[in-house]
């Protein structure tokens, strides 16, 4: 009987859980992260479009340019990613069923006007009337030889609801270029590629009204990319990206509620959720507008779309560097040549250097050795035993 009645205190719960406008509630909403709790806990596909957005956001705006140059070059921006909300994020499965996610739509009314009461746990309404995700960052980098490393970072300390922000992240870069564009003919010199690495690390913590403590989210962020890029002119460069990325989501922390229907209850957060992980996709273009203003527009694509606006973003460079035309002169390349006046070239300087070898080896004194010199040497050698042999000895007187 004990047993009967929580079950069914389970399912008035339940159904009488919504707002009045059919929304969820805020423990609905809070408690998907335990695991522990029945009915409303222990739902990672209810919150998992927090992180397959928030992947999307870290894991963008990592680099400027396919290109990293030889001089010193530094760099500064604010770079934002925006990712659409859609049908994609407000919907998921649930036992053979699609149902709301945390960004999802409310309940139907009926003909009174009223929210049906159906069960079925619906999205949040604050999430729900996002139309963009987002995520704010400051971000810095320094090249040096065709290696760039890069800075990111935000902090907020507690304002309103949330309790604390933070984001730290590094990457790395490093251009190939430099090794095969003087090889390349005239139009095909502007293309370079690069090996990009990045990483991020964030913490959230949020408060709901009417709840002692604070539910906390720790994110994790990681891309490896080949970016391509290909200047038509000097002052525009189109880029695509390949790559691989992941993202993690933990959540922690304590919670009581206060709220009316839910006053005394826990929530001790402490599922984890990954993120859109896998093959990422993205075309670029950056411009460089004067001697520092580098604006890079994009679109990329992680199992979902997003779009990458680094309007403010000042890029400089120390110096100028070599042109392919001038490491090919350095190199002794001659880029126009057929491969039969390549042989003939390179037998030609072989033969040159093996007649400098031969006039080297003839203005060097040698000793010569003749039969002559070897008789005398010898003659010499056995000389006082000879004398010694044919020695007449003196008469004694």
């Amino acid at each position: 009987m004990k047993k009967l009645l929580v079950l069914f205190s389970l399912l008035a719960t339940t159904l009488f859980a919504m707002d009045e406008n059919g929304w969820a509630s805020t423990y609905e909403s809070i408690a998907a992260f335990d695991s522990k709790i029945p009915v409303y806990g222990n739902r990672p596909g209810y919150v998992k479009p927090i992180i397959n957005n928030l992947g999307n956001v870290l894991n963008s705006n990592w680099y400027v340019s396919s290109s990293v140059p030889a001089h010193p070059s530094f760099e500064v921006g604010l770079p934002v990613a925006l990712i659409p909300i859609g049908s994609d994020d407000q919907t998921f499965k649930e036992n053979g069923l699609e149902v709301p996610t945390i960004f999802g739509t409310h309940a139907q009314r009926g003909p009174d006007g009223a929210p049906i009461y159906d069960g079925i746990i619906y999205g949040n309404e604050t999430l729900n009337g996002l139309g963009v995700f987002t995520y704010p960052y400051l971000q810095i980098g320094v090249g040096f030889y065709h290696a760039r490393a890069i800075l990111r970072g935000m902090y907020l300390p507690s304002v309103s609801n949330l309790k604390g922000f933070s984001l730290m992240g590094f990457g790395l870069q490093y251009s190939f270029g430099h090794f095969f564009q003087y090889m390349l003919p005239a139009a095909a010199q502007p293309l370079d590629v690069s090996l990009v690495f990045g990483y991020n690390s964030s913490s959230i913590g949020y408060q709901p009204d009417k709840y002692e403590g604070q539910l906390d989210l720790d994110v994790s962020a990681l891309t490896f990319d080949v970016v391509i890029g290909y200047r038509p002119i000097s002052l525009v460069e189109v880029m695509l990206t390949l790559g691989y990325q992941s993202a993690e989501m933990k959540s922690s922390g304590h919670l009581v509620s206060h709220d009316e229907g839910f006053n005394g209850r826990e929530i001790n957060p402490d599922i984890s959720v990954k993120g859109n992980n896998g093959f990422k996709f993205g075309l670029e273009v950056a411009f460089q507008l004067g001697s520092s203003f580098h604006p890079v527009v994009g679109y990329d694509y992680a199992g979902k779309s997003s779009f990458t606006t680094n309007i403010l973003y000042v890029k400089y460079q120390f110096g100028t560097d070599k042109t392919p035309d001038e490491i090919a002169k350095e190199k002794g390349y001659n880029r126009n040549a057929s491969k039969e006046e390549l042989k003939e070239e390179i037998e030609e300087n072989a033969t040159q250097d093996d007649v400098v070898k031969d006039e080297t080896e003839e203005n060097m004194p040698e000793e010569t050795v003749t039969e002559e010199t070897v008789s005398e040497s010898a003659a010499g050698e056995t000389a006082p035993e000879d004398s010694v042999e044919n020695e007449q000895p003196l008469d004694e007187p």
